[in-house]
């Protein structure tokens, strides 16, 4: 299987798991991500490269949320509160396909053999690139992909505070690519408390030196 097709291979199993409902609920993660570990496992037992397995898994599940999300956006936006709900959505569902694809990537990849933390930090990165193309909230993409660290250390090698570090690291320093403000905002997403676990972001892109970070207190 050629690993340059996971994307697309990604991006149609989880246009089949949301298209009922037009959106990544909390509870579909679970079957998100066992969509994405699936076909990441698949790939890599047949030599797909950590970096693209990550970034293509990664990428597939943030355009699925564009494609189905985002159509159900358009029909609904008619007035503005309504365009503040789907705003909603669509924010919510970015971060549960993100966490989603954290998660499944780093299992997938395990049960290939690859490096973990850099199957995070890569997913992590891809996360937030791609919600910024699909024009997606990138703080919700990166919070997103930090919780599916946290969550996917569970079965994996590395303690939750080196998987959310990575994850973190990997978002702020791909916000930064887009912009100084999107990494100061992402920064201050991931930066903090997350899920009972500190979060500590290894790099100097985003830095606000001003004020204190804001986000982390999630859940």
């Amino acid at each position: 299987m050629d690993e340059h097709d996971i994307g697309r291979r990604v991006k149609e199993g989880i246009i089949g798991v949301i298209r009922g409902t037009g959106e990544i609920t909390s509870a579909a993660v679970e079957t998100v991500a066992d969509t994405v570990q699936t076909i990441v496992r698949e790939t890599g037992e047949t030599g797909g490269a950590v970096a693209s397995l990550a970034i293509n898994a990664t990428k597939g599940a943030i355009d699925a949320v564009g494609e189905v999300v985002g159509k159900a956006v358009t029909t609904a936006s008619k007035t503005l509160s309504t365009t503040v709900e789907a705003a909603s959505v669509t924010a919510a569902s970015v971060g549960h396909a993100a966490k989603a694809a954290v998660i499944g990537t780093v299992r997938g990849t395990s049960e290939a053999g690859t490096e973990t933390v850099s199957a995070i930090s890569l997913s992590a990165r891809s996360a937030v690139s791609e919600a910024s193309k699909v024009g997606a909230d990138v703080t919700a993409a990166a919070v997103g992909a930090v919780e599916g660290a946290i969550e996917a250390a569970k079965s994996a090698t590395i303690t939750a505070e080196e998987a959310a570090s990575a994850a973190a690291t990997g978002a702020v320093e791909a916000a930064g690519e887009i912009s100084e403000a999107a990494a100061v905002r992402v920064r201050r997403a991931v930066e903090g408390t997350i899920q009972g676990v500190k979060v500590v972001v290894k790099t100097a892109v985003g830095r606000d030196n001003g004020s204190k970070p804001e986000g982390g207190q999630q859940q």
